[in-house]
């Protein structure tokens, strides 16, 4: 049992967004990385603070060799570059990495509660007919589900913990009178984006007493679900060809895409007539970053 990866604590947000893939991606990727047999077993957990791959190999040291290629191959980054931000463990060491992570103590924001779920999904990926987990990488998974769990219901290091969702809105909430000089209550709020950190967002958005927000995003599904979620809340809909539109109008901006590309730049800004005007801020929380 093995594991390599980067996180917040090894590597900077420019190397690990260049390896970020998106979850419906992790299997494909597993295979890619066992195709040539140097690795036996993969599984991959990609999320906005880490890039990790849990496997299990015969030769430690091929498959170490056959797991490096690829992210060197992904990234379009030499290995000696890689190298300099990659950790790798074994044995032991790979497990007890896995437990701190499943438990959130490997969180940027420690007892963060979506890691959990991010390495269920990565269990249930990789058990799955498509997926590259056998035995070991199966048992180990599960246990570090379920060991995740025991840790939030027998202690208390859920209690008041944050997301990534949550301190943005605390930042630019602690920001908005002396960067704006306007109260949080009455700062016009977007979100680029409608997946979970868009839902996490509103959910506390919600909880400081906001009414309105819009959403910009590439199709109408994903919002108007939000919208059915809140339904205390008037949620504005715009597509992303409207986005500068509503950055224009707007006093806070959250970009929390997919994207593998910039969506907001000081250029585009410039282009839409928006340089050397009224204060606006914006709050990045993809990786990506947009």
């Amino acid at each position: 049992m093995h594991c390599i990866g980067l996180s917040i604590h090894h590597a900077a947000v420019e190397v690990r967004e260049k390896l970020a893939i998106a979850e419906a991606d992790w299997n494909m990727a597993s295979q890619n990385i066992c195709s040539d047999g140097r690795v036996e077993e993969a599984a991959v957990l990609s999320t906005c603070n880490r890039f990790e791959i849990y496997y299990a190999a015969t030769d430690a040291r091929l498959a170490a060799a056959r797991i490096t290629e690829y992210l060197a191959e992904r990234s379009g980054l030499p290995v000696s570059d890689l190298r300099k931000n990659l950790f790798m463990l074994s044995g032991d060491d790979a497990v007890w990495h896995l437990m701190r992570v499943s438990g959130g103590l490997d969180s940027l924001i420690v007892g963060e509660g979506q890691i959990l779920s991010q390495v269920r999904q990565c269990h249930l990926h990789a058990i799955e007919e498509d997926g590259c987990g056998g035995k070991v990488l199966s048992r180990l998974l599960n246990g570090a589900t379920a060991a995740g769990k025991r840790v939030r219901s027998e202690t208390a290091i859920s209690k008041g913990s944050v997301s990534i969702s949550s301190a943005a809105v605390e930042l630019s909430e602690m920001l908005c009178s002396d960067d704006l000089n306007i109260p949080f209550s009455e700062a016009r709020l977007a979100v680029v984006g409608a997946g979970k950190m868009t839902r996490l967002l509103i959910t506390h958005l919600a909880s400081r007493g906001l009414e309105r927000i819009t959403i910009v995003n590439r199709s109408m599904a994903r919002p108007e679900e939000l919208a059915e979620q809140f339904p205390d809340i008037d949620i504005e809909i715009k597509l992303s060809e409207d986005l500068f539109d509503v950055i224009g109008r707007s006093d806070i901006v959250y970009t929390a895409t997919s994207c593998e590309d910039y969506i907001v730049t000081e250029e585009l800004l410039k282009e839409n007539g928006m340089a050397g005007g009224r204060p606006l801020m914006l709050v990045d929380i993809a990786v990506p970053r947009n």
